[in-house]
């Protein structure tokens, strides 16, 4: 009789969590059409630049410095009814929920003022259809840059070098100003268009510098060889009536 119950048991369970699937498995048609919807569905991120530019006076000397301040102003769009997003932040546990009621004619907008953190977005679309509730039928991916300080030094002015970007979506791995300028020169050296010409002088050069005493002579030899065949030349040529 117990193992009977046990056995009655198992059944139960396992039919209930058959209908469990079945309720959250969308028909072919409801999947063709939450596809279609769950296709519209952007996201997207706007910087906002609210740095301020402060002056100080030292002695009779007025210098002005920027105190940086960004907003990202990150908006999901084209959210319906037929779904609902949820939004996960991988430098936080805490889950955002969205449906078509939170949006401003489908889109959903909020800010993000850590500008010194790089956070990746993971963004699923929903079924809302009661037949599959809750079933995910499309996720986006969406990286928030952090701004690089590095990036307001005068070398990096006007220029497009990885480091020198305002933001960046990868860590760029500099412990302080002094690597910073290492990398900086690393990079330049690498990027070079005449480094292969530049390293060919610089190994010829290298080799003089080592063997200059052979050099020396051979340069002599070569200048008495010369001299020699010349005035060989010379009188041959007086012998026979001509002149150099």
């Amino acid at each position: 009789m117990k193992y009977c119950n046990y056995f009655v048991i198992f059944i139960s369970l396992l039919i209930f969590d058959i209908m469990g699937v079945n309720a959250l498995s969308c028909s072919n048609s409801v999947s063709k059409d939450l596809g279609q919807i769950a296709s519209y569905v952007k996201a997207s991120y706007e910087v906002i630049d609210k740095s301020e530019t402060k002056e100080i006076k030292v002695n009779d000397d007025t210098t002005s410095f920027t105190i940086p301040n960004f907003e990202f102003e990150i908006s999901i769009y084209n959210i319906t009814d037929d779904i609902y997003v949820t939004v996960d932040a991988d430098v936080y546990k805490n889950s955002i929920t969205i449906t078509n009621e939170d949006t401003e004619d489908g889109t959903y907008t909020f800010t993000n003022r850590d500008f010194g953190k790089i956070y990746n977005y993971t963004i699923k679309i929903n079924s809302a259809n009661e037949d599959c509730y809750g079933q995910t039928i499309r996720t986006i991916n969406l990286t928030k840059p952090k701004y690089n300080a590095y990036s307001e030094y005068t070398f990096c002015q006007n220029s497009s070098l990885y480091y020198c970007q305002k933001f960046t979506a990868k860590e760029l791995g500099i412990k302080d100003a002094d690597d910073f300028l290492e990398k900086i020169k690393v990079n330049n050296e690498n990027n070079n268009p005449n480094k292969d010409e530049n390293d060919a002088i610089e190994e010829i050069t290298n080799l003089f510098k080592k063997n200059w005493k052979m050099y020396l002579l051979i340069f002599i030899v070569i200048i008495a060889i010369t001299i020699s065949i010349i005035v060989i030349i010379k009188k041959r040529n007086k012998n026979k009536g001509w002149r150099l």
